[in-house]
């Protein structure tokens, strides 16, 4: 297994244990005790896990809020960014959904969506959009996050590159920062959305008001590369400056 490989193979342990020993770290990689301590030393370095004496555990020390509590948050406001986002699909497209309330919320309107196909990294996106006679319906591999449902770890990458043609890639974020960078709580999650919004020729970020104009430690992409920003905010200094690099629907 290549390093790269082995390092999110890594990540995806963590965020499913919190913590693990570098023995039993050792045994699940088939890789000496030695090699691994020196992956680590270098995977601390770049602030990807943190050491313990005799194990490693993840830099995500926060909680995960769930799922259903995060459906319970904004919901008139994501209802109406998941509207508008619905209008940009026609039938006969192949879209990619990420994972997040937002984006479930354009999925549970997807319903009548004709000859199309849809792949997803959330699992109860995948799972509402399966009852759906008229879409073919691809989930990925990886490793699930048990509190979120989403899916993460070096499969997604692996199955989204993949993919010959994708229309449009809908992702949802935990913070867009004043520069219009579009931000993630969880490193793995980032890595995955990453990688789904890149392989699309269409690109869209979801994002509610509460998260406009905020931080968070990991990097899912710019603005800049996106086709627009469909939010519920009100125009304001920050959204009128991300206009600059891509354009801002207001719902």
């Amino acid at each position: 297994m290549k390093t790269a490989k082995r390092e999110q193979k890594i990540i995806g342990l963590l965020e499913s244990r919190g913590e693990i020993s570098v023995a039993e770290l050792s045994e699940l990689l088939d890789i000496s005790v030695s090699t691994l301590r020196k992956q680590l030393a270098q995977m601390q370095r770049d602030g990807l896990v943190i050491r313990t004496y005799g194990g490693v555990m993840s830099v995500n020390r926060v909680p995960d809020e769930t799922f259903e509590s995060k459906m319970h948050k904004n919901v008139a406001e994501k209802r109406r960014i998941a509207e508008k986002a619905r209008q940009l699909i026609p039938d006969g497209s192949t879209v990619a959904l990420a994972s997040g309330t937002t984006v479930y919320e354009l999925g549970t309107l997807m319903h009548d969506l004709r000859k199309s196909i849809i792949y997803s990294n959330s699992m109860q996106t995948a799972d509402y959009l399966s009852r759906c006679a008229g879409l073919e319906v691809h989930i990925c591999g990886g490793i699930i996050r048990s509190q979120t449902g989403s899916i993460i770890g070096n499969e997604v990458a692996e199955y989204f590159r993949g993919i010959k043609q994708l229309d449009y890639a809908f992702i949802g974020c935990d913070a867009i920062d004043s520069n219009g960078e579009v931000l993630s709580d969880n490193l793995s999650v980032a890595t995955a959305e990453k990688i789904i919004l890149m392989c699309a020729r269409h690109r869209y970020i979801l994002c509610d008001s509460s998260k406009i104009g905020q931080s968070a430690v990991a990097n899912i992409g710019s603005l800049r590369n996106c086709d627009a920003l469909i939010t519920g905010a009100a125009a304001n200094e920050i959204t009128e400056r991300y206009k600059t690099l891509t354009d801002v629907i207001y719902v």
